[in-house]
């Protein structure tokens, strides 16, 4: 299938360009040519034309089947409905621009029913990278909706199961976080040799592997075993961020589930407190990681819909607003490991646009909803709403 997409202004994020009056040429999904406008835009063409184009948005860290609360009550829920939850969740991220969601953990697989919804156009949502229930000790961080695995062996077996089952990436809980309740938020809760063991088991089989930690001695083991993503990392130190620049440690920066955790009257008051305090810090961890030029991208977590959050926070921190859309857009990507795919709109990559009213460059954050999503060269979201 050959489709026409005008565009008023096609937006350049490496290179800070902007090319005017383009004409993007989609054929089976994927960009074909990008060229001058010619002729008329024909019925099945869509007409962006006095619109600004950006690639799609990429939530480098979700829980689709979740929402900001009480998680565990969450949890008790039937894997059907957590299913439905991440549909309204799915449909949540394609309305704020997001074509590509790494989805860092669900419970019993139900990630995997979402994907193959999304996949066989049952419901509407972005791309799917999905991490099935992630790895954690007994009792450990968000251990409800995941494997509780201790000791060497455990843990690689578990490793060794889930990449049998066809994860996309292997998600690891090494140390605490706002909503554990048997520990704190840095307190390590993996030995060194689990965290080792868990990477050796990811990589060797060629996938990519992510942790969970703020901070502590267990976030320093994990990017010293050559952990691939930093999931959060609210309190992350010096000496901790200039190792990460030195092996390459990606961070996704997730500052909005801080703050909707801190904010939500229906959280315990602990919960409430260790958000808090993680929020307030964070601007500086990230504020430092940018200026060391660590490689960063951008996630939701549960605060769904939530992306120019989290493009606003990249700013307070010291970016400019190119730079943060392209963490939002290329980051996500090259940290999913999918940056020949997707991320830029190039010749050959898969046609994912997005389209808004006010140019994305100048506009205010809160302006940074798009009008028009279009994944893979279907229109998913126009100015009347979600339509795939």
């Amino acid at each position: 299938m050959i489709m026409k997409i005008r565009c008023g202004w096609v937006l350049d994020l490496v290179t800070g360009e902007g090319k005017k009056d383009k004409d993007i040429i989609v054929k089976d999904g994927k960009i074909d040519e990008i060229s001058n406008v010619e002729g008329v835009v024909g019925q099945g063409d869509v007409d962006l034309s006095e619109l600004y184009i950006l690639p799609g948005f990429v939530d480098a860290h979700n829980h689709l089947c979740f929402d900001v609360g009480d998680e565990i009550q969450q949890i008790g829920e039937h894997l059907g409905y957590q299913a439905l939850v991440g549909a309204k969740n799915a449909r949540a991220a394609l309305l704020s621009g997001v074509t590509t969601v790494r989805d860092a953990g669900e419970r019993g697989y139900v990630d995997f029913a979402v994907k193959r919804g999304i996949n066989e156009g049952l419901i509407p949502g972005p791309r799917l990278l999905a991490a099935g229930p992630g790895i954690m000790r007994t009792g450990g961080h968000m251990w409800y909706m995941g494997e509780e695995s201790d000791g060497e062996a455990e843990v690689r077996k578990t490793a060794r199961r889930q990449l049998k089952a066809g994860v996309d990436f292997v998600k690891i809980f090494v140390s605490g976080g706002a909503t554990s309740h048997l520990t704190g938020t840095v307190t390590p809760e993996m030995t060194k040799e689990e965290i080792e063991t868990m990477i050796y088991e990811a990589h060797t089989a060629g996938k990519k592997i992510g942790a969970h930690t703020h901070g502590g001695d267990a976030a320093t083991w994990a990017i010293e075993a050559g952990v691939d993503v930093v999931e959060h990392g609210c309190f992350l130190t010096e000496e901790q961020l200039l190792m990460m620049r030195e092996c390459g440690t990606w961070l996704v920066v997730t500052s909005g589930i801080q703050r909707a955790i801190r904010d939500c009257a229906g959280n315990s008051a602990f919960m409430r407190e260790k958000a808090g305090a993680a929020y307030a810090n964070y601007l500086s961890v990230v504020r430092r990681a940018v200026e060391l030029g660590i490689s960063l991208a951008v996630g939701n977590d549960t605060n769904h819909g939530c992306i120019a959050e989290e493009i606003a926070f990249l700013e307070r921190a010291g970016m400019e607003r190119r730079a943060a859309l392209l963490a939002a857009t290329l980051g996500g990507a090259s940290l999913c490991g999918i940056e020949e795919e997707i991320g830029t709109l190039d010749i050959g990559k898969e046609a994912d646009l997005i389209a808004f009213e006010r140019d994305p460059l100048a506009a205010a954050p809160r302006e940074l909803v798009p009008a028009w999503v279009i994944r893979s060269g279907k229109v998913m979201k126009n100015p009347v709403g979600v339509c795939s």
